[in-house]
């Protein structure tokens, strides 16, 4: 996270009834993502999975999170879409291979919508 230039992405764990969803690299680019949950947004990710440093935030003063007024689900990718694009994102976490963040709760992990067979192109341990 703090050598984020502009806007960074990782993998998050334990997250949209997965073991992890991630943004999908390729040559250091992020290409498309690994998600459970509708993989056509925009920046299909969770909001533990990005960093956007204070200058890209101090430069995009009308940029705004918003807790109203978003579809469900659509919060991080209408917020992304201010201030990147996903050509600029900033893949970290080993190419966004490996899980150093978890979305945790005091309740049982819900894996629902875990694919039976492995479907991702790399073996990430969580």
């Amino acid at each position: 996270m703090r050598t984020t230039r502009k806007v960074s992405v990782w993998p998050v764990g334990l997250v949209g009834g997965r073991r992890y969803e991630r943004p999908i690299v390729e040559n250091g680019r992020v290409v498309g993502w690994y998600t459970g949950w509708r993989p056509d947004r925009p920046f299909a990710i969770d909001m533990a999975g990005f960093a956007v440093s204070l200058q890209v935030i101090l430069s995009h003063p009308k940029a705004v999170f918003k807790r109203r007024g978003s579809q469900p689900g659509m919060q991080e990718s209408d917020f992304l879409k201010q201030i990147t694009t996903v050509e600029e994102l900033e893949p970290k976490a080993n190419n966004c291979t490996k899980v150093l963040v978890w979305h945790t709760r005091t309740e049982k992990v819900n894996l629902a919508n875990e694919p039976k067979y492995h479907l991702d192109t790399v073996n990430i341990e969580v």
